[in-house]
């Protein structure tokens, strides 16, 4: 059911929802990245945190597809999602070039954990000093951060490198050329191939590694760590963060390297070994289904095999993305990084890489 909220104001954090959004407008950012702003059919207001996303569920002549696309605005410009179609991508694809204005999409969310705690109203006082690093897609979110801090007023002491392949791949290049040195948020721009980068120190083209990363930022080990952009891209960042000297507790993480595929026949039996070990309950409390997981079993396997389209990106215990709430029940659980200490402790998993190791009740 979608949640009211006419009497609250656009900027206040929603709860997850089923929300109709329909498509109003749709602006190519580069060749290969458009944006699309979408409104409430039903005219509700809602807010989302910067870093946030919502689940699409899209209808294509592949099927419906559940995707995850970060929102990359603020609540006070619109509701916008900004994609890039990937080659033989069916969901990515379909945005692009089916999609269009007055087109009424299902959606869930908002959703995710990618927001400085500053901005999520949970650390009061003034702003750390932040460290945002961006690869492809990844500005998405941190583009909504970066609007954030700039709309706050609040001082703010922020760097953002954004790694692209080339100058028609810088996703905003316009926004971030704008940005005043006086707003305390300094844009890099680090291009792999072709010209000198137009946003920041003019440099030749190359990759970020350790030593670009400690002359471009100086100060990184006293920074809070923001960094999204393909697994690989990240564990490059945590190498560079480590040479660096910094803590692995300054980085929150989130991948984009979503699975853009048709989806597989889900009604495939399970592989023989998988029949014969135990077999348990799992209840999704929010979306009302109840389904059996085999012990050597991923929870979001068996989730997506039985239909129910739970939020998922990475499958890789990396991004975050897949995070839930374990009511009761118990898991083994092997992540990469995806999930913090203190969240494990208040009952958080990662669907994506656990295991039951028993009958379990999860608010998914």
């Amino acid at each position: 059911m979608t949640q009211e909220l006419q009497a609250l104001p656009a900027s206040l954090p929603a709860a997850p929802a089923d929300r109709s959004l329909r498509c109003t407008a749709i602006r190519p950012e580069t060749a290969e990245v458009t944006t699309f702003t979408f409104e409430p059919e039903t005219g509700e207001v809602f807010g989302w945190l910067p870093g946030q996303y919502l689940t699409l569920l899209l209808d294509t002549p592949h099927g419906q597809l559940a995707r995850c696309y970060t929102i990359s605005s603020i609540p006070r410009d619109g509701l916008e999602i900004t994609v890039k179609a990937l080659p033989g991508g069916p969901a990515s694809r379909w945005l692009h070039d089916s999609l269009a204005p007055g087109a009424v999409i299902e959606a869930h969310g908002p959703l995710g954990g990618f927001t400085p705690p500053a901005l999520a109203g949970a650390l009061p006082g003034p702003q750390p000093g932040y460290l945002f690093l961006a690869a492809g897609s990844g500005i998405t979110p941190l583009m909504s951060i970066t609007r954030a801090l700039l709309d706050s007023g609040d001082p703010v002491d922020a760097v953002l490198l954004y790694s692209a392949h080339d100058p028609g791949d810088v996703i905003f290049h316009r926004e971030l050329r704008s940005i005043p040195e006086a707003s305390g948020i300094r844009v890099e721009t680090i291009l792999s191939t072709g010209s000198i980068p137009t946003v920041g120190i003019p440099r030749a083209p190359g990759r970020l590694d350790a030593d670009l990363l400690l002359e471009l930022v100086p100060d990184v080990r006293g920074r809070e760590v923001f960094a999204c952009g393909p697994p690989q891209y990240l564990e490059a960042v945590r190498g560079m963060l480590e040479t660096a000297g910094c803590e692995a507790s300054a980085l929150t993480v989130e991948s984009f390297d979503i699975a853009d595929h048709a989806p597989a026949n889900t009604t495939a039996q399970p592989p023989e070994a998988a029949r014969e070990s135990q077999v348990f309950s799992v209840e999704f409390v929010r979306s009302g289904r109840t389904i059996e997981c085999p012990a050597d079993t991923f929870v979001l396997d068996a989730a997506l095999a039985a239909g129910i389209p739970v939020p998922s990106s990475c499958t890789l215990g990396m991004c975050g993305t897949c995070k839930s709430g374990l009511l009761q029940g118990t898991v083994e659980m092997n992540h990469a990084g995806g999930i913090r200490p203190r969240e494990i402790a208040a009952g958080k998993i990662l669907i994506c890489c656990s295991t039951p190791t028993g009958d379990l009740v999860i608010d998914a």
